[in-house]
């Protein structure tokens, strides 16, 4: 019965954790292009609320909050990202953005059209 119950309790409690990690929430399936665009997007409108350090972003202009998904257009796309450009016409300025297939953006520029 001893034997049983140390074979049988780190398999009880591995199946335990699987389960817990399977609840809603999380999305294990990679990025789709549609994604992409709107995590830049995202990305866009949350640098024209403050600066984006990590991403050496420094803080957009308010006219990156309300941008339509048609300025931003996957331009490559690569083994294992998007990169993903975002024009602000206002501005004459274009946001740059590679982003991996897990979600994360890993690169961010802005340069001059």
């Amino acid at each position: 019965m001893r034997k049983l119950l140390q074979v049988f309790s780190p398999l009880l409690a591995l199946l335990f954790l699987s389960m817990a990690n399977a609840h809603q929430g999380h999305d294990h399936m990679p990025v789709t292009m549609k994604k992409a665009v709107e995590i830049a997007l995202a990305a866009a409108r949350d640098a024209s609320f403050a600066a984006q350090p990590a991403l050496g972003l420094p803080q957009l202009e308010q006219s990156w909050r309300d941008l339509p998904v048609g300025a931003a257009q996957i331009v490559e796309n690569g083994r294992g990202y998007y990169l993903v450009r975002v024009e602000n016409p206002s501005q004459t300025k274009v946001l740059q953005l590679k982003i991996l297939l897990d979600g994360r953006v890993e690169t961010a520029s802005v340069s001059d059209l």
